[in-house]
């Protein structure tokens, strides 16, 4: 009876959440020195890649001695949502490390897939006269999460929750499905055994029903395990949680410390609002100082035809003030 129940799972899961293939679910590496089209593909395919060599050991090291002092001002972890009190955060983060504002955020493979899958161009009618115009990619929200031994595991979940977003089961991705698109750039190495995300490569194209993920909780579930360097790309509607990191180590300079932080950062399209409020998070005179993609992502440039601009104008201009 138990090889029966196992197989009407498989045929189930096969027929109900397959995209067609037979392959065991994966996620695909790919050097960050390969055409875009091939990290399009795979996000369209899985809901997520990893990017080799996206940066190297000592540009983490910067951006962890740029959060050092953030994190150290906490006694203990956060306790909202999904976060279980264990968890120490950086808030506000690219406005308390430039590495990770210009040198992950920024990045031109991400920004060049947020442009891809976020970005919006709708044409309309003025009288008799079509108009085409531009919405841009905003950013959601940046935050550093620095997670110790007896974490447990999150449940699995949609990003997108937060944004109501609603999914219809689909065989094969269409573009303008997703509203969010998130990077997570690990500052160590991350394996199974310190709480690896759990993700489920494919669940991007499920509709909203109740997800089986077998009795175990593990079917169709992939740990993405990553060297230090790596990094992992991910849609919103894509079904993860934090691993379970039950235990040390014992591993890295100073074992008693021990701990898995990685940075994450999220954008929408520009016609969602963004999960971190901006315009209070980050005072206009550091603004000044940020790159001109970070400050258009940041909500500094109207997202046309008319929304968030100031005095009728896109509010730029106050940046050159």
């Amino acid at each position: 009876m138990g090889d029966f129940v196992a197989q009407a799972r498989k045929l189930a899961w096969d027929s109900d959440k397959s995209t067609g293939t037979s392959e065991p679910p994966s996620v695909k590496r790919i050097s960050r020195s390969a055409p875009l089209s091939q990290f399009i593909e795979a996000l369209e395919k899985d809901g997520c890649v990893i990017i080799k060599d996206f940066t190297d050991v000592a540009t983490l090291k910067q951006s962890m001695d740029e959060v050092k002092p953030w994190l150290e001002k906490q006694d203990t972890g956060a306790k909202v949502g999904a976060l279980q009190g264990k968890t120490r955060t950086v808030v506000r983060l690219i406005g308390r490390s430039e590495t990770v504002r210009e040198k992950f955020f920024a990045d031109p493979l991400y920004q060049d897939l947020c442009e891809h899958f976020l970005g919006l161009e709708t044409t309309h009618w003025y009288g008799p006269d079509p108009l085409t115009t531009t919405s841009h990619p905003l950013l959601s929200i940046s935050i550093t999460f620095d997670i110790p031994p007896g974490t447990p595991a999150q449940g699995l979940h949609r990003d997108d929750k937060n944004h109501h977003a609603r999914h219809s089961k689909a065989k094969s991705y269409e573009k303008g499905r997703d509203l969010l698109l998130g990077l997570f750039v690990p500052a160590c190495n991350t394996m199974k055994a310190n709480g690896a995300t759990r993700i489920v490569p494919g669940s991007h194209l499920w509709g909203d029903e109740m997800p089986d993920f077998g009795p175990d909780g593990n079917e169709g579930v992939v740990d993405a395990e990553m060297q230090m360097g790596e990094a992992f790309i991910m849609l919103g509607s894509l079904y993860h949680g934090g691993g379970a990191y039950e235990k040390p180590l014992g591993t890295g300079e100073d074992a008693s410390n021990e701990r898995r932080t990685v940075h994450a950062m999220f954008s929408c399209t520009g016609v969602h609002r963004q999960e971190e409020i901006s315009f209070l998070s980050y005072p206009i005179e550091e603004v000044k100082t940020y790159s001109k993609i970070v400050q258009e992502r940041l909500g500094w440039k109207q997202s046309e035809p008319n929304l968030g601009w100031v005095d009728l104008k896109s509010p730029e201009f106050m940046l050159a003030t």
